[in-house]
């Protein structure tokens, strides 16, 4: 089978993705004669080589756009990058997909519970530029893969949820939150939310999203799992004030049911810990922190800072009189040290000066 020919085989079968292994199974060349066709067809863009050996495939009328949609093959680098399976779309992609409207995400987070793949594999010679280079430095566990147009960070979870002892039944849709501030409008009619799908699974505060229309799909958290996994990594995001606005938003769709889930496996009581003050602090909803006090009440809280990262790394802050008392009496409930000014872009508005004041809480 030539090249060409199996490129097109696979758009038949809306697979939009291929491996090395699997285009020399099928064409019968070498690995040097397949990454020449390779090299011929990227520069036709027919195909876009993300790893060394696993590439996306270009439908015609993709070509003009910038990069194909997530759906198309973020499942299939998943699977790849960790032989299990096991991995889920996170962060701050997980974030916008639960319908947060604070930002526009240029980056998509893959989060793996393995990762089954050499790093020496992620980039050629040529591609390791000053900037990838900085970005593999600062980063203990993930990976930046930044080609052309595409930019995953794949996250190594050491905290990857279980499956479930029972599992659910198929096609189990996740619960709604009852105490939602506001409703997003959006300018199209009832029936296009039908394309877009969302379902429990049978891996603990892993949903999956489908997209019938172009019939594929891919796991991702939930919000609680969401918002823990933002807490745990703040030191990404370079300081926990910059994720305030995203738990706030995330507590909006949060259900007392996603909590307890999490509750029920994740390990870290810290994260946790902060999980509560936090939900505290910027929604105030009883029924998510309630589930929470519930959990230290036999294990205690220990007394722990907000955040890890050294308070001289956080830039200085100021909030108003009213909201810093609240802070401190919702930190001391919670035995948390603050080290740093909270600074809340959504709850925290602009004051006239006379009226701030500096807060550091120890």
């Amino acid at each position: 089978m030539k090249f060409i020919d199996f490129i097109e085989s696979k758009i038949a079968q809306n697979e939009l993705t291929f491996t090395l292994d699997e285009v020399k199974n099928a064409c019968g060349q070498s690995s040097t004669d397949i990454k020449k066709e390779i090299d011929l067809y990227t520069k036709k863009k027919y195909v876009f080589p993300l790893l060394e050996d696993f590439c996306l495939i270009i439908r015609e009328k993709d070509r003009d756009f910038v990069q194909m949609d997530i759906c198309n093959y973020i499942e299939d680098l998943g699977r790849f990058l960790d032989k299990n399976g096991k991995y889920y779309v996170s962060m701050l992609r997980a974030f916008a997909i639960h319908g947060a409207s604070h930002h526009a995400v240029f980056v998509d987070f893959l989060t793996v519970d393995e990762l089954n793949y050499p790093f020496s594999k992620f980039y050629k010679k040529e591609e390791i530029t000053d900037h990838i280079k900085y970005l593999c430095q600062i980063e203990d566990n993930t990976i930046p893969l930044h080609k052309g147009y595409y930019r995953t960070d794949i996250m190594i979870n050491q905290y990857f949820p279980p499956e479930r002892e029972v599992p659910i039944p198929p096609k189990t849709k996740p619960p709604e939150a009852t105490h939602c501030q506001y409703e997003l409008q959006f300018p199209f009619p009832e029936d296009e939310f039908d394309a877009y799908l969302e379902y429990k699974t049978n891996r603990k505060n892993i949903w999956r999203k489908e997209f019938v229309k172009e019939k594929k799909g891919f796991y991702f958290s939930s919000p609680s799992l969401t918002a823990v996994d933002l807490i745990y990594e703040n030191a990404h995001w370079g300081c926990m004030s910059n994720v305030l606005h995203n738990i706030q938003e995330l507590a909006e769709v949060m259900t007392a049911d996603d909590i307890c889930e999490v509750l029920s496996w994740y390990p870290n009581n810290e994260v946790v810990q902060r999980l509560g003050f936090l939900l505290e602090l910027l929604s105030g909803e009883r029924t998510l922190i309630e589930p929470i006090e519930n959990h230290f009440i036999e294990i205690g809280l220990k007394e722990i800072r907000l955040s890890d990262i050294n308070p001289d790394d956080d830039p200085t802050r100021f909030i108003d009189k009213e909201r810093n008392e609240k802070i401190k009496r919702l930190a001391k409930k919670w035995n948390i040290k603050i080290t740093f000014a909270l600074d809340n872009d959504l709850d925290f508005p602009d004051y006239l000066f006379d009226n701030l004041v500096e807060f550091h809480a120890h």
